[in-house]
């Protein structure tokens, strides 16, 4: 098995997961990115929820009809891939080169293949933006280990639940990882590495239920922060995403992602903001 390591971390790759299914991270993700490009920096996304009956971000981008790479045309047997000639062979939306996963095409690409494709996209972007789904993949590859993390968190009292969990487990991975790198393989076990120290949770972006009945059933901002102990975690509660009717029914009609309504645009250009501040760039 080939042996993945790099000169330097991935330090511009920033996951979005979460634990609540429905909770719109892979439209998030595609919505983040296009804020990124708007301010000239060069961005990606990649795809990273590849397990049976995920993927498809092409699909909600409207964009499955174009030509270029998913990930079952990545091949990398050798651990490593060009950046640029990878970036050439993508489909683009609105400027960023997309990496989606086809789960009707094959298998999910193996992990080796993973880190080639993540690190050689972020030694020639200034971003690369992983929709990482429930984050199992993060598990598994050094890169997504090593990027720095938002956590989708739904305004209910049990996504708020699953959020607080989940942004434990992230932890708890990274330090097992790290450990894990100190230490020689076992026999017969792949060995991972991970150069540079495991990544940190930056933010949890709060998106409301879709349906609240009646007023009831969100949680607040205030709320959030509380239950989350944010006074004791080194990160920001954003927020929060509004439904949006008109964007549903575009995605959901196979049109794409055309419009982002004022309020919720307000939100992603501070999460925007939060992850230059992650990625040491700036636009020019």
């Amino acid at each position: 098995m080939p042996v993945c390591a790099t000169q330097a971390p991935c330090e511009n790759v920033i996951t979005l997961s979460g634990a609540s299914g429905g909770a719109g991270t892979t439209t998030l993700a595609a919505m983040l990115t296009r804020e990124l490009a708007k301010r000239e920096n060069d961005c990606a996304i990649v795809d990273a929820d590849v397990r049976a009956g995920g993927g498809g971000l092409d699909v909600l981008l409207g964009i499955e009809h174009e030509s270029g790479s998913r990930w079952h045309d990545i091949h990398a047997p050798l651990g490593e891939l060009d950046g640029e000639a990878l970036r050439r062979r993508l489909p683009h939306w609105d400027g960023v080169g997309v990496l989606a996963y086809n789960c009707w095409v094959q298998e999910e690409p193996a992990w080796f293949e993973m880190q080639a494709a993540l690190q050689s996209l972020a030694q020639v972007s200034d971003a690369v933006v992983v929709d990482a789904g429930h984050g199992l993949e993060i598990e598994h590859v050094p890169a997504l280990v090593e990027a720095s993390h938002i956590v989708v968190a739904e305004l209910t009292v049990l996504g708020l639940a699953r959020a607080k969990a989940h942004i434990e487990w992230l932890r708890r991975n990274g330090e097992r990882n790290a450990a894990r790198a100190q230490e020689p393989p076992r026999p017969g076990e792949e060995w991972k590495p991970i150069v540079g120290v495991p990544g940190h949770v930056i933010g949890v972006l709060c998106v409301e239920p879709p349906a609240v009945a009646k007023g009831r059933g969100a949680v607040s901002l205030e709320e959030a922060r509380k239950y989350l102990q944010m006074e004791h975690m080194e990160c920001e509660l954003m927020g929060p995403v509004r439904s949006d009717a008109r964007l549903c029914g575009d995605i959901l009609e196979g049109l794409g992602i055309r419009r982002v309504h004022r309020r919720n645009a307000r939100v992603l250009g501070d999460v925007a903001e939060m992850v230059e501040r992650a990625c040491g760039i700036g636009g020019r």
